[in-house]
């Protein structure tokens, strides 16, 4: 979609504006958002968990993935970080760099078709353990 004004906000413009702030939304038929992503390489880990958050506070709940990209060495500070109380609700999960080589690696020598979000998940680590039902 060339432009988030794009979407139709019935009313969510405070999401709107705090989509903004985002890196990355990855939209799918223009409506469902598979994961929302922060790549963490300039700025801090928590001002990206800050970003994120406040989009989820503005918005209905719904399924998605809230991401932080970042680099490896950064894996125990994306952790620590989306454990702490304000963060947990984002069950945040941890993409490092060198799995998104890989993924981007594997991706133009097998040009892959139908990727899943499965498969997707493969290369991502969640940063808070589930709850047990």
């Amino acid at each position: 979609m060339p432009s988030l004004q794009d979407v139709n906000n019935a009313g969510f413009d405070d999401a709107v504006r705090a989509a903004l702030m985002i890196d990355v939304i990855w939209f799918r038929n223009a409506t469902f958002m598979p994961a929302v992503i922060e790549i963490e390489h300039t700025t801090g880990v928590t001002s990206g968990l800050t970003r994120m958050k406040n989009f989820q506070d503005r918005l209905p709940q719904f399924p998605t993935r809230w991401v932080i990209a970042a680099a490896d060495e950064d894996r125990d500070k994306v952790i620590v970080e989306s454990n702490k109380p304000q963060f947990r609700s984002l069950r945040a999960q941890f993409f490092p760099y060198s799995a998104i080589d890989e993924l981007y690696s594997l991706s133009q020598r097998r040009k892959l078709q139908g990727v899943t979000d499965e498969f997707l998940d493969c290369f991502m680590e969640p940063c808070v353990p589930q709850l047990a039902n």
